[in-house]
């Protein structure tokens, strides 16, 4: 009896052995497939499955061949089972236990693959579920996107509609002379549109004249110029006291202007001023100030600008030169021209500092014809720093007339 127990507890011993080492093999193995492909897991048998299948051929091949094992004569006393009865007795009571197993075994299999198939089923429908609904919020989320879209181009093209009323609008009240019978008659005049840019950058270059027949041009200079051009000459009078030579040349500039010589003048093309080279092509009161006129047109070119450059619904860089595109179009060169003098004169620092690059990035003044601004170094250097500054998203040269 004590040799049966020893063999018994060795064979029990190395069917564990077996079993955790096939147990720690398969892990194993599974593991490194999981990571490969972990969309078959679901639709594999897993090592458990293996596992109860082979000890249940075993206990089914052992139940047949166990009766010809013990009936067979024995070779030590504790293994005799010639005292067990009837031979049928003895080959069901064998038998019996090990099928009884394996079909407890089995039957449980069935049971548990009917789980898995139904929880597969479940997952199933839950992954078509999820498919669905993330589907459905892309659908959603499209249509918000394409309806933020039309509403950023709605309003796009709103503001610019507002832009071509403010131009449309712009208007300067002023006067000509005409030589009738050797006296200059005096007429009035209205200069507007697209034409009002063209007079107010003369008028602006005529003050850059005045301005530098006894001073340097400088940031300073060109500041005070553009104050007095923008304000008027009263308000700068008024904040500029100190400047009394300056604010009296200008003084008698504008009495020349409205009270011209008649030896000096026959059409206005031949208007001069009493220095040489000053000329006075506008047909208005001069240094009247265009902050009226300008304040608002810069401030609306402004927002539309930053409402593209700065847009969250498009993004994208080339769609941005798209809208802008357009929008730049609709400016004249001499719009351009003075959107250049506003920004180098500070009142328009935003267009181009180190927040924003509207100039360099996104080409607001690309069709700015540099030749033909007021003849300066200060005014060409500034020209040059736009030209030469680095630039992460612009592909291409900064102005049209640029050389390749």
């Amino acid at each position: 009896m004590t040799t049966y127990i020893i063999i018994n507890s060795f064979i029990t011993f190395l069917m564990l052995s077996i079993c955790a080492y096939l147990f720690y093999w398969h892990k194993t193995n599974q593991e490194k497939k999981d990571k490969k492909n972990r969309k078959k897991k679901t639709s594999q048998l897993n090592w458990k499955i293996y596992f109860l299948l082979i000890l249940s051929f075993i206990f089914v091949f052992f139940a047949f061949i166990s009766p010809f094992i013990f009936t067979r004569p024995p070779i030590n006393e504790d293994f005799d089972f010639s005292q067990t009865g009837q031979i049928g007795d003895t080959i069901g009571g064998l038998m019996n236990p090990f099928i009884a197993l394996a079909g407890v075994i089995v039957t449980g299999l069935a049971f548990y693959i009917q789980y898995r198939a139904n929880l597969q089923q479940r997952e199933l429908f839950e992954l078509e579920q999820k498919e669905s609904k993330d589907q459905l919020q892309e659908q959603i989320n499209n249509q918000n996107q394409q309806n933020k879209l039309q509403q950023f181009e709605s309003q796009f093209y709103e503001m610019l509609r507002l832009h071509r009323e403010n131009i449309n609008e712009m208007k300067i009240n002023g006067y000509d002379f005409d030589e009738t019978e050797n006296t200059l008659k005096r007429f009035e005049k209205i200069t507007e549109g697209r034409k009002s840019f063209v007079v107010m950058k003369t008028e602006f270059e005529c003050i850059l004249s005045l301005y530098s027949k006894d001073h340097k041009l400088d940031k300073s200079g060109f500041q005070k110029c553009y104050n007095l051009f923008f304000s008027g000459l009263d308000a700068y009078a008024k904040s500029n006291q100190d400047e009394i030579i300056l604010i009296e040349l200008f003084k008698k500039a504008r009495r020349n202007h409205e009270k011209p010589v008649q030896q000096e003048i026959t059409t206005n093309k031949d208007r001069k001023e009493f220095l040489p080279n000053v000329q006075l092509y506008f047909n208005y009161k001069p240094f009247s100030g265009h902050s009226q006129r300008l304040g608002h047109y810069f401030r609306h070119l402004f927002l539309t600008v930053k409402s593209i450059a700065n847009s969250t619904i498009v993004t994208d860089y080339e769609e941005r030169m798209k809208y802008l595109r357009i929008l730049r179009a609709q400016l004249s060169n001499h719009e351009q021209i003075l959107l250049f003098y506003n920004w180098l004169s500070e009142y328009g620092d935003d267009w181009e500092n180190e927040v924003n690059a509207f100039f360099t990035e996104y080409c607001m003044v690309h069709n700015l014809w540099y030749q033909i601004l007021f003849d300066d170094k200060y005014i060409s250097d500034q020209v040059n720093y736009l030209r030469t500054k680095k630039v992460q998203l612009r592909i291409g040269k900064m102005f049209e007339i640029d050389p390749n």
